[in-house]
């Protein structure tokens, strides 16, 4: 039972169908109300989309049912965070040259990180017997699993934690505003 909740909630975590949409939703929200709007209506899509089209005779578990909404939400809320996170950081930095080594680094970082992360998730999904659900078949047989795997967890992992990492290295390796600079109202006022 325990493994099966933790099995939902990465599935749910590592869905690009869920990622992506709440995450951009989250994004331009200016309300938490619209961001938890955002992540209820994607996962009321998401879950007729399963039971409607790839599943038509399922029935779903209502207990664990709340469950799913735990990962929309989640990453509304990263997207609407990360918006306002970005905002602060753009009006404390200047806008001098950025530095390439927190880019690299961040990349370097963030490629294994996420990449170990994303090979997990196929892992899982594997030993759970879930890996075709989750996936796009590659050889009928199902003797690529492995393959399957790295072609569409691990290397896209990779490619995502570098871009993450550099982007992310990029928002903090620019050099921050003197304090002066930050506030030019109050440096008038004061020799007013």
């Amino acid at each position: 039972m325990i493994f099966g909740i933790f099995a939902m909630l990465v599935s749910g975590l590592a869905s690009p169908f869920i990622f992506l949409p709440t995450f951009i939703i989250g994004w331009f929200a200016r309300r938490w109300w619209q961001v938890l709007l955002g992540g209820i209506v994607v996962e009321v899509l998401s879950e007729a989309e399963t039971m409607l089209i790839e599943m038509p005779d399922a029935q779903p578990d209502w207990t664990l049912e709340p469950l799913a909404f735990v990962a929309p939400l989640f990453w509304c809320a990263a997207g609407f965070l990360m918006r306002r996170w970005r905002t602060h950081i753009s009006r404390s930095r200047a806008a001098r040259p950025i530095r390439a080594w927190p880019i690299v680094a961040g990349m370097v970082i963030g490629a294994p990180l996420v990449g170990a992360l994303s090979f997990g998730v196929g892992l899982l999904y594997l030993r759970t017997d879930q890996l075709d659900f989750h996936t796009f078949e590659f050889a009928r047989d199902g003797t690529a699993d492995y393959e399957t795997i790295f072609f569409q967890y691990l290397f896209p992992g990779v490619l995502t934690g570098q871009l993450l990492g550099g982007l992310i290295g990029r928002l903090l390796g620019r050099p921050v505003a003197p304090p002066a600079a930050q506030h030019p109202a109050e440096r008038a006022a004061v020799s007013a």
